[in-house]
């Protein structure tokens, strides 16, 4: 019975994001599913032939749609940080414990996906020949599950840039109501998904990569959420 007393945003299911993440991976990893013409199909509305919608080199628009979320994130993260070290000089809305759960969020989010890349070895469509890339730094389309040669680039998977954006998934714990849950989920869907969308357009990321940050986002989140319960009333000390 006292279990029952627990507001569920603090017992939010990780079944459920451990399964979509299967799904997701099995989906787009394996040929003959249709993921991999999905993925394809995407990409081709931002593929004129000759280069993508948005070129590599895009000046200043570049800083405003690459550069501005990061730096948002960045400022939301001093933001954090301030609270955990001045709880009672900030917002009695958010607290320590809240803000400690946001940024750790924002951090182990962004640092697996960045390590995993690592390990993935999947290309971005600007090093595929289908894509117009040239030898000797042009590449076959290879899926998730598929042998890789060696050499073959490895910083693709999951989508590094879009991983901050699905990290702010974590506001839909972080407060106990479910209009809160269903802004702060709001949020970190359209903000990852905005910063994923780019850079598809550029040619830095298949669709696949993108689904597959915000699935192990929602999964990372919920986890740190079951661990540190942001969402039960504490004392801003």
């Amino acid at each position: 019975m006292a279990d029952s007393r627990i507001p569920r945003v603090d017992r939010p299911s990780v079944v459920l994001p451990a399964l979509a993440l299967a799904v997701v991976l099995g989906f787009f990893g394996f040929h003959g599913t249709g993921g991999e013409s999905l993925d394809l199909a995407v990409q081709s509305w931002f593929w004129d032939g000759r280069d993508w919608l948005i070129p590599k080199d895009s000046g200043w628009f570049h800083q405003l749609a690459y550069t501005g979320p990061k730096v948002l994130l960045y400022a939301f993260a001093l933001g954090l940080l301030w609270t955990i070290a001045f709880p009672g000089r900030s917002p009695a809305w958010l607290g320590r414990r809240r803000a400690i759960y946001l940024f750790l969020s924002l951090a182990v989010v962004s640092l697996v996906c960045t390590q995993l890349r690592s390990i993935t070895h999947m290309a971005t469509p600007r090093d595929l020949s289908i894509y117009g890339a040239v030898a000797p730094n042009a590449w076959a389309h290879l899926l998730l599950f598929d042998t890789k040669p060696a050499l073959y680039p490895s910083h693709a998977f999951p989508a590094g840039h879009a991983s901050g954006g699905f990290a702010l998934l974590a506001l839909a714990f972080a407060w106990g109501t479910a209009e809160a849950r269903r802004r702060g989920a709001l949020i970190g869907l359209v903000y990852g998904a905005g910063m994923g969308v780019y850079q598809i357009a550029r040619g830095e990321h298949f669709l696949s990569h993108t689904v597959a940050t915000a699935v192990l986002a929602w999964l990372i989140v919920a986890v740190l959420a079951r661990w540190l319960k942001p969402g039960e009333l504490s004392s801003p000390n």
